[in-house]
Order: C-alpha cells, then sequence, then structure tokens
C-alpha cells in the first residue's frame, strides 16, 4: 500500500530532488539484540519519508552505528558519511526518530545544525519538520540537542549511584571466577569438584614458594598439568573445561581477589576526559590495594587469606623490571643484576657488557643522568671483581647454617614432589570417571541403534586413550622422580 503523501510547506521541490536519509542507531549491542522495538520504529522511518514525498529510489539508510554510543561522532562511520552527505549537498532531509539518535553531545549536534543550515537541509523526527536555518526551528533544535545531552547525564548518574549502593551492601552481582558457583539461594560456595579446588590451592602453594609468576607456569608444563578454566559465552557457558595453562591464566587467578574470599567494586578509576579512540568508552587505571572503596571480607569461601593475596599483589609489582625498582630476578652474567645502586647519585645501576678476547663481560653502570638529563655518567665498573668479593662475603656468613639451609630445601623438595604426585593422581581419578560415565552411555542403548550406539563407542575409546595417555604420562613423571634422598644424604 503506497502511503498518503503529505503537503509540508517547509519542503520545496529542490529538497525532494535530493535525499532523505534515515539515521538509526542503538546505544549498546545488549540494546541491538533486546530493544527490537525500537529498531522497528527507526525503521519506519522509511515510510514516513515516503509520506512526506520522497520516492523510494531517493531513500537512503544509515544504520552503520548499531551498538556505538553517541556521545561522540568519532568512533562512528555511519555519522561521519551522514555528515559528508549533506556537506555534498546531495541530502534534502534527515529523519530520525529524535535528537538524541543522532548525538547525544551539544558539539556534534550543534554542528550538525550548523551544517543542514548551510546547505539547506532539513530535519526531521517522527512527529515534526525542521528547518534548521528558521530562528524558531533553529532555537527549538538547540533545546532538543541540549535535553538530549542532560538526559544522557541523568540517567548515567542514576545508574552509577544504584550500582555503587549495591555494591556497597555486596549485592551487586558479578561474574564468579573458575572455582566458585551460585547456589539457588543466591549463596556463593566453592566447585564441589575438589579436583578443581586442588588445582586452584595448588597455583596459590607454588606462587608462594616461587614468588614469580612465570616459575609457576614453567613448574607446571614440567610437570605436565592442566589449569581448570571457565568457558564464558555461548551455550557452554559456565562450564569447566582442562586446558594447558598459560601465563595470562595464571596471572588473572593470582589477580583475582575474590579468591580471597573478599567481594571488591571499584578497584579501577575512570577517567571521563580520557576515551578510547576505537570504542570511544573511558579509560581506566588500577587502584592501590588500600584505595579500594568497596571490600568486604568474607564474602565467599576463600583459598587463600586476604594478608597473602596483598602479599601476592606486592610480590607481582616488585617484578616488574623497571629503572626504578629490581624487578624479579632474571638470568644473566651478573650476579647483582637490579640489586646494585650508585653510591655517588643513588640510582639504580644498569647491565652493560663489553667485549673481552674470551667473551664479553658484564659491567655495572649508572647512566640514568646521562640518558633522563644529558649529562655525564656517574661510574662504570667490571661486575667481575664485585661479584667475587660479594659470593666471598655471602658464603661466609651462610657457612654456619648451610647444613640447615640444605635439609630446609630437600624437605621443599619432597614436599613439591608429593604435591605433584597428588595432583596426578586427582587427574587420574578425573580421567577413570569420565571413562565410566562414556562406559554406562554406550551401555544404556539399545545396540541395535547403530546411529547412537557408534558415536557412544567413539566417546568411549576416546575416554579410554586420553586416561591411558595420562597414565603414561604419570608413570614418566614417578620414574623421573623416582630417586629417593636417605636421611644420612
Amino acid at each position: 500500500m503506497t502511503p498518503k503523501t503529505l503537503q509540508h510547506s517547509k519542503i520545496t521541490s529542490a529538497h525532494l530532488q535530493r535525499q532523505a536519509l534515515i539515521y538509526i542507531r542503538q546505544s549498546s549491542t545488549q540494546q541491538v539484540r533486546s530493544n527490537h522495538e525500537s529498531q522497528e520504529r527507526q525503521y519506519a522511518l522509511v515510510q514516513r519519508a515516503a509520506a512526506l514525498g520522497w520516492t523510494p529510489e531517493t531513500i537512503d539508510t544509515i544504520d552503520e552505528d548499531q551498538g556505538r554510543s553517541g556521545t561522540s561522532a568519532v568512533h562512528r562511520p555511519g555519522f561521519k558519511k551522514l555528515l559528508a552527505d549533506i556537506s555534498a549537498g546531495q541530502v534534502g532531509i534527515v529523519l530520525a526518530l529524535e535528537a538524541s539518535r543522532l548525538a547525544r553531545s551539544s558539539a556534534d549536534w550543534h554542528r550538525l545544525v550548523e551544517i543542514c543550515s548551510i546547505t539547506r537541509t532539513l530535519l526531521a523526527d517522527d512527529g515534526a519538520v525542521y528547518d534548521p536555518r528558521e530562528p524558531n526551528d533553529r532555537l527549538l533544535l538547540g533545546v532538543k540537542g541540549t535535553i538530549s545531552e542532560a538526559e544522557l547525564f541523568t540517567l548515567r548518574c542514576r545508574l552509577h549511584e544504584g550500582r555503587w549502593h549495591k555494591a556497597r551492601r555486596g549485592a551487586l552481582k558479578r561474574s564468579l571466577p573458575v572455582g566458585y558457583v551460585a547456589r539457588a539461594d543466591g549463596t556463593i560456595q566453592k566447585d564441589p569438584d575438589r579436583h578443581v579446588q586442588a588445582r586452584l590451592a595448588y597455583v596459590f602453594h607454588l606462587f608462594t614458594r616461587l614468588r614469580v609468576a612465570r616459575k609457576v607456569l614453567v613448574q607446571w608444563r614440567a610437570e605436565d598439568l592442566k589449569l581448570p578454566t571457565q568457558v564464558w559465552g555461548g551455550p557452554q557457558h559456565g562450564r569447566v573445561v582442562w586446558k594447558v595453562p598459560t601465563l595470562s591464566a595464571l596471572m588473572r587467578i593470582l589477580h583475582n581477589p575474590t579468591y580471597a574470599g573478599v567481594y571488591v567494586y571499584g578497584q579501577y578509576a575512570y577517567d571521563p576526559f580520557v576515551r578510547s579512540v576505537s570504542t570511544g568508552k573511558a579509560k581506566t587505571q588500577l587502584r592501590p590495594l588500600a584505595e579500594w572503596p568497596v571490600s568486604l571480607q568474607a564474602a565467599f569461601p576463600a583459598y587463600i587469606t586476604w594478608e597473602q593475596f596483598g602479599e601476592n599483589q606486592h610480590i607481582l609489582r616488585a617484578n616488574w623490571y623497571r629503572a626504578d625498582r629490581r624487578g624479579a630476578p632474571r638470568k644473566g652474567a651478573a650476579l647483582l643484576q637490579g640489586l646494585v645502586f650508585c653510591g655517588s647519585c643513588g640510582r639504580q645501576m644498569s647491565i652493560q657488557h663489553y667485549a673481552t678476547r674470551e667473551k664479553r663481560a658484564p659491567a655495572y653502570t649508572c647512566y640514568q643522568v646521562y640518558q633522563a638529563e644529558g649529562g655525564a655518567s656517574c661510574q662504570c665498573m667490571s661486575a667481575h671483581g664485585v661479584d667475587a668479593a660479594v659470593t666471598e662475603i655471602f658464603l661466609q656468613a651462610v657457612s654456619p647454617a648451610k647444613v640447615d639451609i640444605a635439609l630446609r630445601a630437600l624437605q621443599e623438595l619432597e614436599h613439591d614432589r608429593a604435591a605433584a604426585r597428588a595432583q596426578w593422581a586427582r587427574q587420574l581419578q578425573q580421567a577413570d570417571y569420565e571413562v565410566q560415565v562414556a562406559q554406562r552411555r554406550y551401555e544404556s542403548v539399545d545396540p541395535a541403534n547403530r546411529l547412537v550406539a557408534g558415536e557412544l563407542e567413539a566417546h568411549w575409546e576416546a575416554a579410554l586413550k586420553h586416561r591411558e595417555l595420562l597414565t603414561r604420562r604419570s608413570q614418566e613423571y614417578a620414574r623421573q622422580q623416582a630417586r629417593e634422598i636417605g636421611p644420612q644424604e
């Protein structure tokens, strides 16, 4: 059915000879997925443009900005295209459901109105047509743009205060990391799978002893252990799967305060004046641990204490190697890298290497003034003599206690071996369970139904092969660690 053409005094034949652009936008992907009524109302503006006199060939829709905020035009390619077409004099009218669809910023809105005024382009919404060249319409458009921006500010403040009010009570729902599950009554408990609990506890145990996240990763890879990981999104959302550990996965566990049983909100400070060019979102910066606004103790069952979590964060931050801090111990030819400070200026000395006849020898160099201020280097010395003197002093200091130190080291070694064996035992127990489940599923189906029975038989065979592979790896690891250390040794 052809819509009835509406006669409007502001629309001239010159306007009808140019394009009619329909600008469609929703602020977030959640709105695009859920608010279908708003989409239908915006796309229905095509019929309004036809009713105002434009032919279907001259009506175009711009919907590239779906799921993008209107607070800025930087990250909105559709709005940029709209401005370019208007500036080229190709547009007779721009239709949007309301002013907030076009812009939530007064700067972008008034720029659009000014360009439309110069090119004699009309603006229209669901209820009226505006000519930016007329004083009354221009005033009304300015008020609409101001209201649109103020409305966004009011909504943000209301939502912001609502979130903080719920967070201070610990009622704001947060995503749970792997190792926790939510019960039907809303309470949070540890994952009932003891295999998952043991692996997470092993992460914190190794980090407490090794004090470097990468060393924990190397230890896990050497023991051929896997890390529980939670699936996010998709049909298997929330399911725990076992993956080869990565440094990023271990860091996420070590940095998460939930494992200390603490409900935290507001760890990151937002700067509204510094925004990402690609997304338009405000950039964030991690606040110091003592300045977290919401920190509710004993909100969850804990894997570690809050004090241990704070110590872990201190260690992780100290491990960052920068010019103003020592960083984690690293391999190198120099013994005291990251530990030597200049006796002249007090700055940390760096390691440089100079060529000798035999090899490249390390040297301790203080060049911070040279690099940062353009001055002369303080001093430079060979590491050979310094390291030899420090080694001699160290051995003299620890000689009386070297037996006790060796015994403690051996005890830690045996404790680590026992912990690794326990992890392997749980992993084999889990594999046995998966084999039993696959076997029960196969035996419960009618053997005559080969389409189902064949698939279940393949699953059972895969579970058996996986268990066999884990058994071989466990035996190989046990052979490598078979030699026990006796009391005499």
